[in-house]
């Protein structure tokens, strides 16, 4: 039998082990021993790592922030756990790392507490569930601050049109509408909703009294006295929130694309069959926070990646869906199932109101509301789909001019 090639030492070399000696060995390789005699070692900066994590957690956090604490320091556990060292030959640097790792947890979790806590004093709930810088800084108050806001048109001039955005949206989806309202000299005000856009660090309550209040205190701010009010999807319950609760500064409202629900079970079925968020979130899934909670850290990419999924929306537009909280986006969604207020408006308004459908909505579909009592508002149909304030300005330009021209009420 022939005899594998020496080396001079009478060793192999290590091409010569790998071919014709058998595989190389993990030691060949450099990589760490898993002796068992070693492990006590291994355990030691993880094991003290957990402890540390674990005591400043309960020294600084109660209640449901603790269970928060306890899933964070779980996952830091694990990412430690699994950090390509050599922990057995290297026992001080392995501790020396964990010491690293739990120090700047420490650090995080006490402005995680600091935050929470000017929260409070601002007279907020604290804002837990809210990722992203978020986390480590406390939202504004909607008391102190007013949403982000663009303004067309005369500025000299208290505005005459106000639009509202929908869903996982911002004042962007009014840009080409904005344009020609600008052009008509008509002074228009649009802001962006609590937790959407620019307004995304403004609040930590989002449901539909949160946003509606957020609105009028702008409205006040700014000095309107009578506007036109439209809004778009979510934007629709928000609009008739305004004229319900101030039927003196509304002198029309017009709905477009109204999500309109015969009841909860049906706004269920629809908002879980049209968008996968909504449906993580009506079947009280987990699955939507933790997706909403990774777009939050990473939200530059997820900007970029939805941009290029959704091609046939404008890039502005597709990159301002992910521009929100998740409490906001969920609190929206909740609005829409438990206290939606289009179906009795459209049945019965206590303004005068233009409601706008488009033929081919699969979110908002026009039968919800031609099969609905509609008699005491004006209906209208366009072609196009759930994105008609993108595709047909020109058209609800027209609605706005016209409407200016009316006297309130």
């Amino acid at each position: 039998m022939a005899r594998s090639p020496m080396t001079s030492s009478g060793h192999r070399t290590p091409c010569q082990r790998g071919l014709g000696g058998g595989a190389p060995s993990l030691r060949d390789l450099g990589a760490p021993s898993l002796h068992r005699g070693r492990r006590p070692l291994t355990a030691i900066p993880i094991a003290l790592g957990a402890a540390a994590l674990l005591a400043g957690g309960r020294l600084v956090l109660t209640g449901r922030p603790m269970q928060h604490h306890l899933r964070w320091t779980a996952a830091l556990i694990a990412l430690a756990a699994m950090l390509p060292i050599d922990r057995a030959r290297d026992p001080v640097g392995a501790i020396g790392l964990a010491a690293a790792l739990v120090g700047l947890y420490v650090w995080a979790l006490l402005r995680w507490r600091r935050a929470r806590r000017q929260e409070v004093d601002a007279g907020m709930p604290p804002g837990i569930g809210i990722g992203g810088d978020a986390l480590l800084r406390p939202q504004r108050s909607p008391e102190v601050v007013l949403l982000a806001h663009t303004r067309g048109g005369p500025t000299d001039q208290a505005p005459e049109v106000l639009l509202l955005h929908g869903l996982a949206a911002s004042r962007s989806v009014w840009t080409p509408l904005g344009r020609l309202l600008d052009e008509a000299d008509a002074p228009n005000l649009r802001p962006d909703l609590l937790g959407f856009g620019a307004s995304r660090s403004i609040g930590t309550k989002f449901g539909l009294d949160d946003h509606v209040t957020a609105v009028l205190r702008l409205l006040d701010a700014v000095g309107a006295r009578s506007v036109v009010v439209m809004g778009h999807s979510f934007g629709c319950a928000v609009a008739v929130g305004v004229a319900a609760r101030r039927p003196e500064l509304v002198r029309e409202l017009i709905l477009v694309c109204p999500p309109v629900f015969r009841s909860g079970a049906a706004a269920r079925e629809r908002l879980g069959r049209d968008d996968w968020m909504a449906r993580h979130i009506v079947n009280g899934s987990r699955v939507a926070s933790t997706a909403c909670a990774v777009m939050c850290v990473l939200r530059g990419p997820a900007a970029a990646l939805v941009t290029h999924i959704a091609r046939e929306t404008p890039s502005e537009l597709a990159r301002e869906s992910v521009n929100h909280s998740w409490p906001a986006y969920r609190d929206a969604v909740v609005s829409l199932l438990d206290e939606n207020p289009l179906p009795s408006w459209i049945s019965q308004p206590t303004s005068v109101t233009t409601v706008v459908l488009a033929t081919d909505d699969s979110r908002a579909p026009a039968g919800d509301v031609l099969r609905w009592p509609h008699e005491c508002v004006q209906v209208l149909e366009l072609p196009g789909d759930h994105l008609l304030p993108i595709t047909q300005p020109d058209v609800l330009a027209k609605l706005i001019i016209e409407a200016r021209k009316h006297d309130s009420h």
